[in-house]
């Protein structure tokens, strides 16, 4: 069994701390917000930028 030996260094790893978790979540949500919003604002640009091109 290949699994084995990473099941037991998971089962001895330290406990990840719960003072920050909270933190790190709602940071990495508001960037994953704002990459969201950049990409659907440059899409709207650029589909106006083709429209003017058509003509």
């Amino acid at each position: 069994m290949l699994l084995t030996p990473f099941m037991a260094l998971l089962q001895d790893a330290a406990p990840a701390a719960a003072d920050n978790t909270g933190m790190v979540k709602i940071i990495a949500g508001v960037l994953a917000l704002v990459l969201v919003g950049i990409i659907i604002m440059r899409r709207k640009s650029s589909s106006k930028k083709g429209d003017d091109e058509e003509f």
